[in-house]
């Protein structure tokens, strides 16, 4: 997340997540399910531009017609729960420009509520405790509590239980983006709980340890299947990476989907395999990065 102060209020560029691993371990019982995943920050951006408004009225608008922005927006639930928390009499206008695909299991919109959090404390300088604040993001939305602690972690419980990695290098993907969009309570109502939960020591190791091509192999995530047998057309995308061996350490799909990524042998490699994938029509195609300088590409 990248915080810059503009003439009247605050710019946050709110960043997309990947899962390099995701095991799904049970139902709780309030309804969610319990997870261990390791999430990397990448920079492709959201951009939202945040202005005081003593009225008391909070006010989103977005590029994006499909959006709601109203409360069912975690933008605005996120910004009326801090100012109900804080007792701060102001409001604000926030315009959200979209640029993380929705329903891609990249966490756009969590993404967007942390960054509000975390815009609108300093621009009605509130100076909220970091232990209140991490309890809002956790009450917002699953995986709002990450983009607080990334660029890398665990996450476990629902999302909300954070433990900050340390990434010493950049890693470079090469990201598809599907037209089709899953539904990430589709996905879950379909899934078979695992009787042996993936262990996520393999690829703890292989991120801090710095061994890319171990950590290639060690990708997982348990929600893939589920997701390419509801949209078959997924498969496309798989095995497109798939065919990239020379180019790429490993491949997965993020979170719930339809987003997949490769893990790039190097930053020339991640592009090499999006210009040959940029002539299947399989989707949007970029490549991002995580870790440390990745934020430089910020525009």
């Amino acid at each position: 997340m990248i915080v810059r102060p503009i003439d009247g209020g605050v710019e946050v560029l709110a960043p997309a997540k990947l899962n390099l691993f995701l095991e799904i371990l049970g139902r709780r019982p309030d309804g969610y399910h319990e997870i261990e995943s390791i999430m990397v920050a990448v920079d492709l951006y959201d951009t939202l531009i945040l202005t005081d408004d003593p009225s008391g009225t909070i006010t989103l608008r977005c590029d994006d017609p499909t959006l709601p922005t109203g409360r069912d927006n975690l933008v605005v639930k996120a910004a009326e729960r801090l100012r109900e928390r804080s007792g701060c009499p102001h409001g604000a206008s926030i315009e959200l420009r979209k640029a993380i695909p929705a329903q891609a299991g990249l966490a756009g919109g969590s993404s967007d509520a942390a960054a509000t959090l975390v815009a609108l404390d300093r621009l009605w300088n509130l100076r909220t405790p970091p232990g209140l604040m991490d309890a809002l993001a956790g009450e917002i939305g699953s995986d709002v509590a990450f983009f607080r602690k990334s660029p890398a972690a665990i996450c476990r419980g629902r999302g909300e239980q954070v433990e900050a990695l340390t990434l010493t290098r950049p890693l470079h993907f090469v990201l598809v983006c599907p037209p089709v969009g899953m539904s990430t309570a589709d996905v879950y109502r379909n899934l078979t709980l695992p009787e042996r939960p993936r262990p996520i020591g393999p690829v703890v190791e292989s991120l801090v340890g710095d061994r890319p091509a171990a950590l290639g192999q060690s990708l997982f995530n348990r929600l893939q299947p589920v997701a390419e047998t509801l949209a078959p057309a997924l498969t496309r995308v798989r095995d497109a990476l798939a065919s990239l061996g020379p180019l790429l350490d490993g491949h997965l799909m993020s979170g719930s989907g339809s987003a997949y990524f490769g893990l790039g042998r190097n930053q020339g490699a991640a592009h090499a395999a999006a210009q040959h994938l940029e002539t299947l029509g399989l989707g949007r195609v970029r490549v991002v990065s995580c870790g440390p300088r990745a934020a430089e590409n910020a525009s």
